[in-house]
């Protein structure tokens, strides 16, 4: 099978490039051939197939909209890229008729790519299957967060509250873009263009169904990571860990107060720390004069697994409705606990007292008493084995695989 994977990043920047990765090697491993559509970045990871790539909104060095010179040529970008861009759409269709894929596989195209990718594929006959790593089909914030606390009133009440809040970057003109996008993609029925959507979790796919989405539609095919059995072995490590985008939605400012009230404890916060968030936090730290957090900043490879391997537990403070978050699946796999907030698909993966506990969202005093749970090793390690257990049989990369091709096959016609 020939699979075109789209998606708006072709390097790693969070958890929809680290699955991007993992399924394009585990497809060719499959015998498969994967064939990446993206946009140009220096950053981006070699491929023959870049030719095809379009430009980024600003230069190739941006990785944030924020980044770029609001020049009239950006603002067009970004503007089409959030609409509807015939650029992108010319591009993808040269590109599908010079390689014949059997389909397309679309990881993530919001505000970059643009919806045009759907209708492109289509149009030229080709089936379309879109996974989802967040809200952005229901939410012009794709996170339900308003002030910190989730917020549904946009589906209750309809996308003028988004304006009225300016939710989308605290900005009239951001929350209008994204609100007319949302409706224009409702108007031209875009969406129908998908054959399938691929769910990571059955909270999100629940949303969706409870939101007009086709039921039929919509497959709950979990995330997997890679299980490597003759190593990480379960081990007893001296820190809290926290892993991931240091950014207001995740919530890590219940871990720095949680460790506020722990000074006897140490934790690390690895991500990249030159977010505003992580510099609100790291100021607050240094105000306070707390010596027990530690910023460790972006690492990745063997520094990221040793990181993860010798620390004792994995806490995931989410205070959005975390989509199956990849951090867990990594700290399983290294036979960790994890720690998490009750919110969103979070219930789904941490059996609360087996592989880790569960506390209340937000709420720094909780979290406090699920780590103290955590003193003794012997139950570190059993939890820690608990979790390895569970991935393996829950998020296996054969069950995935096999569940996606189903889904491929089917949408195909074999």
């Amino acid at each position: 099978m020939r699979i075109l994977l789209v998606n708006y990043r072709y390097f790693v920047s969070g958890g929809p490039e680290r699955y991007m990765f993992n399924i394009k090697k585990a497809l060719e491993q499959d015998g498969h051939e994967v064939i990446p559509f993206s946009i140009h970045s220096n950053k981006n990871v070699e491929t023959e197939y870049s030719r095809y790539f379009v430009e980024p909104i600003g230069d190739r060095d941006a990785t944030y909209f924020e980044e770029c010179k609001k020049t009239p040529r950006v603002i067009w970008q970004m503007l089409s890229r959030s609409i509807y861009s015939l650029e992108v759409k010319k591009a993808i269709q040269k590109q599908i008729k010079d390689v014949k894929p059997d389909l397309v596989y679309i990881i993530h195209f919001v505000n970059k790519l643009s919806p045009s990718v759907i209708r492109g594929a289509k149009q030229l006959g080709v089936p379309v299957v879109l996974r989802l790593s967040d809200y952005f089909l229901l939410c012009p914030r794709f996170d339900f967060l308003y002030n910190k606390k989730v917020c549904e009133d946009c589906l209750k009440k309809g996308y003028s509250e988004c304006v009225k809040r300016r939710c989308v970057k605290n900005s009239l003109f951001a929350s209008v873009i994204r609100v007319f996008s949302m409706q224009f993609h409702k108007w031209i029925r875009i969406y129908k263009d998908v054959d399938a959507f691929i769910t990571p979790s059955v909270f999100l796919k629940n949303k969706l169904v409870d939101n007009g989405f086709p039921a039929e539609k919509i497959i709950y095919i979990p995330t997997f990571t890679e299980i490597d059995g003759d190593k990480n072995e379960p081990t007893i490590g001296q820190y809290g860990l926290y892993f991931g985008r240091i950014t207001e939605e995740k919530g890590v400012d219940t871990v720095v107060k949680a460790y506020e009230k722990l000074p006897k404890y140490q934790v690390k916060i690895m991500g990249d720390d030159t977010t505003e968030e992580a510099s609100r936090l790291k100021a607050y730290i240094e105000e306070k004069d707390i010596d027990n957090i530690e910023f460790v900043g972006f690492q990745q490879g063997d520094e990221l697994e040793n990181i993860i391997n010798n620390s004792r537990f994995v806490i995931i403070p989410s205070i959005w409705y975390d989509n199956l978050p990849n951090t867990a699946l990594e700290a399983f796999r290294n036979a960790k606990p994890v720690i998490a907030s009750n919110i969103g698909s979070l219930p789904e993966l941490v059996e609360d007292g087996v592989n880790g506990y569960l506390f209340a969202t937000g709420n720094e005093e909780d979290l406090v008493e699920k780590i103290k749970l955590l003193e003794e090793d012997d139950a570190v390690l059993d939890k820690g084995i608990n979790a390895k257990k569970i991935l393996e049989e829950k998020f296996s990369k054969e069950r995935h695989i096999r569940t996606l091709i189903q889904v491929f096959e089917k949408v195909i016609g074999l």
